[in-house]
């Protein structure tokens, strides 16, 4: 205090508090006054710079001319473009990036979620929407009118695939129809029968077996049946080959199944009979197991089905799809007729209780697997950052002077009470100087 009364008398000043209270006139001005003016001021200040943000809310002009008013429009209105920029960069970069959304996206899609969504579904479509008979007969047209073209397309576009190897749905479903169906599949001894019959029927006929032995039993094979017993039969069969004769009975064969077939098919039937050839044939299918195979055969012939059914499908392209438009007809009406024969009724509740529960159980085990590659291909699109450019673009000043008022009302408001109290800081500064008097000389 010593050294400012020191360097005020320096300057030829001095502090004195009683000229402050010298006069009802003097305190009215020298301290009243002064808080308050400084804090209207500093009230008035801070209230008219939270309007100028954002009036006015067009640009003004001198009277008659072109020239355009500083400080208008308002700060907002100005830069309302920029703005929307900096909110939606400030929104995309740090409050809702692409890691954010992939991660709620993960905490939403739960397997119950799921099913809750299914469940829902279900409950509306099959319960109500399938009981109301119009709406029931528009599907029933709708869904029928859409399967032609759409079972042409998808059997067309399957099959392009196949052709310029990019599809790979066809072989990996034969493959699972092959691993989970085919090979694990086993013929019972009454449906072995039933196949043995028709192969009988078809294949091993006493005229075809007649036939085959005729060809068997050919000069050549015959020379080669009596050098393979000379070179491997032991001395004894050696010797009983040549007292029978074969090359001699294999011939009088031969001429018996030529000269007399009704004679020879009659004894072929009956010793296909004697012993029993259908049903050992019937019990070698019904014992046949692929499983039983060695892997490399198992996998050799899983490869040749694959092939085979590629090339089935690429090589009759032209007569599936030809089939699929000669059956557009009865497939409108097939597809007609089983929508509106549909009963929600009639569907037991443990089945659809499963089905929704295979629904979910694989919709969650796909998205679990692709959900962050899906939320990333579906960013772009969604385009976020431009949507909320735009959207704030189209705002006008006053649904921005609101937004940001219903945002910020008791910041702005705190604004305004701060400049009061840094104006009537100010008016209380004044007040000191007030107490400074020049000292005579």
């Amino acid at each position: 205090m010593e050294l400012i009364n020191y360097f005020l008398h320096f300057l030829g000043l001095a502090f004195d508090p009683s000229a402050l209270w010298s006069s009802p006139q003097a305190v009215i001005k020298n301290v009243l006054l002064p808080p308050f003016l400084y804090g209207l001021h500093g009230w008035a200040a801070t209230w008219c710079a939270v309007k100028m943000l954002f009036r006015p809310y067009n640009p003004k002009y001198i009277p008659f001319t072109d020239v355009q008013i500083w400080f208008t429009p308002g700060i907002f209105p100005k830069r309302q473009s920029k703005l929307a920029q900096a909110v939606a960069t400030t929104i995309t970069d740090t409050l809702l990036t692409p890691a954010d959304i992939k991660k709620r996206a993960e905490e939403l899609v739960t397997e119950e979620n799921i099913y809750k969504a299914i469940d829902k579904f279900f409950d509306t479509v099959l319960l109500k929407e399938f009981r109301d008979a119009s709406k029931l007969h528009r599907l029933a047209s709708d869904v029928a009118k859409l399967s032609p073209p759409l079972l042409q397309h998808f059997v067309q576009s399957t099959i392009d695939g196949l052709e310029q190897g990019t599809d790979t749905k066809v072989p990996a479903i034969t493959e699972k129809i092959f691993d989970q169906i085919v090979l694990t599949t086993r013929i019972n001894l009454e449906q072995a029968t039933e196949i043995s019959a028709r192969i009988m029927e078809n294949f091993l006929t006493p005229q075809k077996i007649r036939n085959i032995l005729i060809t068997l039993l050919s000069p050549q094979n015959i020379n080669a049946l009596d050098e393979s017993i000379n070179i491997h039969a032991s001395g004894p069969y050696r010797i009983l080959a040549r007292l029978i004769g074969i090359k001699r009975v294999c011939y009088e064969w031969r001429t018996f199944f030529e000269k007399e077939p009704e004679q020879a098919e009659k004894i072929i039937e009956d010793l296909g009979k004697r012993f029993g050839i259908k049903h050992q044939l019937a019990v070698q299918i019904a014992n046949f197991d692929l499983r039983t195979m060695p892997l490399e055969n198992i996998n050799n012939l899983k490869k040749n089905v694959v092939t085979y059914v590629v090339s089935f499908l690429v090589e009759h392209k032209g007569d599936l799809v030809e089939a699929c438009r000669r059956l557009e007809d009865e497939a409108i009406i097939t597809v007609q007729n089983a929508v509106l024969r549909f009963n929600p009724d009639s569907v037991p509740k443990e089945s659809l209780e499963s089905i929704k529960r295979n629904i979910s159980q694989f919709t969650h085990s796909y998205l679990k697997q692709r959900l962050g590659d899906l939320v990333e291909e579906a960013l772009p699109t969604l385009a976020i950052h431009h949507h909320i450019v735009n959207k704030i673009d189209l705002f006008t000043p006053q649904q921005l002077e609101y937004l940001v008022h219903k945002i910020c009302k008791q910041e702005l408001k705190a604004l305004e009470y701060f400049g009061l109290i840094i104006g009537s800081l100010m008016g209380i500064i004044q007040i000191v100087l007030n107490a400074i008097v020049i000292l005579p000389r």
